[in-house]
């Protein structure tokens, strides 16, 4: 899912969260705890910005993960499209810690981890003295 996606979700999400929590205190406490509701409404803000900061620092902690270890065994985004066909070659290349414009899913990005760490190291090259 590209990032510009999960922020249209995100902000989405956010205000529907609060008129609902703004309805549920009224409808619960009645129509004169307007306090019940504002706090409500301020905790739903704060935690749900803290969860989306926290699952986009892990999804890219896990990306940075993918790609250094793919660098090592000389792996390419062509080569993880083949691991992950859901996602194309130009999806993968936009997940490189470089750029940060795509979010691999998390149950595909701990399949591409398990994957790239199955996949052999390449061979040392031998270095001819001249």
């Amino acid at each position: 899912m590209s990032v510009k996606k999960w922020n249209t979700i995100f902000a989405i999400v956010v205000p529907v969260g609060v008129v609902l929590i703004f309805i549920l205190t009224r409808v619960v406490t009645g129509p004169h705890t307007r306090l019940v509701a504002w706090i409500g409404l301020f905790v739903w803000l704060i935690g749900s910005q803290v969860w989306q900061s926290r699952v986009t620092v892990s999804r890219y902690q896990a990306q940075t993960k993918l790609w250094t270890l793919a660098a090592e065994r000389g792996l390419t985004a062509a080569d993880l499209h083949e691991f992950a066909p859901q996602y194309s070659e130009q999806d993968l290349d936009e997940s490189r810690p470089e750029h940060h414009r795509f979010l691999i899913s998390k149950k595909a990005l701990q399949t591409l981890l398990a994957r790239v760490q199955e996949a052999p190291a390449p061979a040392p090259k031998k270095r001819h003295r001249k």
